[in-house]
């Protein structure tokens, strides 16, 4: 049986995909429209049909009588024939090859019937022998483009994304955390220093009765294949073909262990080259002294302050200068997770959301927000229902006056606009001023030349309007390449017109990179960190931004939404 709405949006994407191939009309919209909300949707879909039937399927967006009959058929039976007999007529990996940048249905359709084309392996062998670019519709460069994107996809094949990995990795901490012979159970690995994709997930655990630990982790029911069982070690993999290794240490080395396990390569190694030079030895059983005496390892911030440093969070272990800084007490006071006051970047059902405003607005007071910015897309992107300018003006009226109805937060009026490829965005002035947040953002024409894109993105924060630079580099991880401009001078502008730069925190995105908001900051850049929510679901994803901005190092004061309503108004070109 399908257990995941993410599995039936996937189903529903592949139908689309396909009826798209065949040149039929209307539909392929219709079932992506309805994969898109049940990918959003908060609660599963088994709930929703075990409380409702096929009713309550009917109540989610974009689910319509013939599609929730499909729904139904799939959640009864755990198969759904209609998609079987599709399958049939279509190349065996069509989900895959639809991953490889720029490649669509059609494009897919003219591959298969031309080239016989069914895998990546078929697509790699056939572009590198170069029997793509004579192809009507294709050419050279596209053909290496399509070269370049099968290593994005295989690359980003043999890692996780950060907002998969970790909730998946909490769900298993918890299982450890509820059983009584367990004294402790955490998340360590690349995982604790919230790095963008993680490889394996790597857990910790306390406890006396190491055997009884390994026996419940190697037999719990996700388990597909055990890789290794030890006394105080194991490996498994999951059934989602994910592998986790968990370790059991006492107490005694549990902070040790810790800060092994979750530092990387380069910081790892400074911290033993400076306990050796002390005439210690460092490893993940603990702190000792040339003699074999116990110093430091009960915890982390015992093992740094021996090592004559400060605490360093796990999100800056990167061997980037944070020894240090911590050891000349420069570090910088983190922003931290509970600090972000309000999302400044969400979507409705008036464009391409799954969720109306007085739902995204009740979340965000349930989530403890002062303030949310309600910001549609812009007519140009027709793919996300982008609104007229006229329809535009309506929905502002509508959000005042539902924000006038509404105590205890603050809900503003604005719109994600696209930006043109002259630089331009595709609202007028005049509507843009009624606008309480305005956020631009690049959303086609991603492979122009670097001084183009350069032009047209400081184009852009020349409007007197523009409050938000939204997703700055267009990136999607393991999809899309960033787009190619001068990020100094983009940021260099930012800061001039005092336009706030997103930390993207919606896991495919997770834009800016660490990285470069390092960068940006020593550039003086502030930041606004935003979910780009589609649903109620999304806006949970504050944390993956939050966690991108503390491995930028980014401190409270250089986060404008850490900051009450009336001190963020102040940063607004409003």
């Amino acid at each position: 049986m399908l257990v995941k709405n993410s599995e039936i949006a996937a189903i529903l994407y592949d139908i689309a995909d396909m009826l798209e191939m065949q040149g039929v009309a209307f539909k392929p919209v219709a079932y992506r429209k309805a994969a898109r909300s049940i990918e959003e949707h908060s609660e599963s879909l088994e709930q929703v049909y075990a409380a409702g039937g096929r009713e309550a399927l009917r109540g989610i967006k974009g689910v319509g009588e013939g599609i929730a009959d499909r729904l139904e058929e799939l959640l009864r039976t755990g198969r759904l024939k209609y998609y079987a007999e599709l399958r049939k007529k279509f190349p065996e990996h069509i989900s895959a090859l639809m991953e490889v940048p720029g490649l669509g249905p059609k494009k897919i359709k003219v591959l298969h019937e031309k080239l016989r084309i069914k895998s990546i392996d078929d697509l790699r062998k056939a572009a590198s022998a170069h029997r793509i670019a004579g192809l009507g519709g294709f050419g050279e460069r596209t053909e290496q483009e399509i070269l370049k994107g099968i290593e994005l996809v295989e690359a980003g094949r043999k890692r996780l994304p950060l907002g998969y990995a970790l909730p998946l990795a909490r769900e298993i901490e918890a299982r450890l955390k509820s059983l009584p012979f367990v004294d402790e159970a955490v998340v360590a690995g690349s995982l604790r220093r919230r790095q963008e994709t993680i490889g394996d997930l790597d857990l910790l655990a306390v406890s006396k009765s190491p055997a009884k630990v390994m026996e419940f982790f190697t037999s719990m029911d996700d388990v597909k294949r055990v890789l290794a069982k030890g006394s105080t070690k194991s490996s498994v993999l999951l059934s989602e073909g994910v592998q986790v290794d968990l370790r059991v240490v006492p107490a005694k080395s549990f902070g040790a262990a810790l800060q092994y396990f979750s530092g990387n390569i380069p910081h790892n190694i400074k911290l033993r080259e400076l306990a050796i030079k002390k005439g210690w030895k460092l490893n993940e059983y603990g702190l000792f002294d040339r003699k074999g005496g116990f110093i430091a390892g009960k915890s982390e911030a015992e093992v740094y302050n021996k090592l004559g440093m400060d605490y360093i969070e796990p999100e800056l272990r990167a061997g980037a200068g944070e020894i240090d800084a911590a050891m000349s007490h420069k570090l910088p006071k983190l922003v931290g997770y509970s600090e972000i006051r309000g999302d400044l970047h969400t979507h409705t059902v008036k464009s391409d959301g799954a969720n109306r405003l007085g739902e995204m607005v009740a979340e965000a007071r349930q989530l403890g927000y002062e303030y949310i910015a309600i910001t549609d897309h812009s007519v140009s992107e027709r793919v996300a229902h982008g609104l007229p300018e006229a329809d535009m003006q309506k929905w502002i009226a509508e959000i005042r006056k539902f924000a006038d109805s509404e105590k205890g937060i603050r809900v503003l009026a604005g719109s994600e606009v696209s930006i043109r490829k002259d630089g331009s965005l595709d609202y007028s002035d005049s509507l843009l001023k009624k606008m309480d947040m305005v956020v631009a953002s690049v959303h086609s024409g991603f492979k122009s030349e670097r001084d183009e894109m350069t032009k047209r993105v400081l184009a852009a924060l020349d409007n007197e309007h523009v409050d938000i630079l939204g997703h700055p580099t267009g990136r999607l991880i393991s999809r899309r390449e960033p787009l190619d401009f001068d990020f100094k001078a983009v940021v260099r502008k930012a800061v001039d017109k005092g336009v706030l730069l997103e930390i993207n925190a919606h896991p495919d995105r997770l834009d800016l990179r660490d990285s470069l908001i390092r960068e940006a900051k020593g550039l003086g850049a502030k930041f606004v960190i935003n979910t780009d929510s589609h649903s109620v679901a999304n806006l949970s994803y504050m944390e993956y931004g939050v966690a991108q901005a503390r491995r930028g190092w980014l401190e409270k004061g250089d986060v404008a939404n850490a900051r009450p309503f009336e001190e963020l108004k102040k940063l607004l070109r409003q």
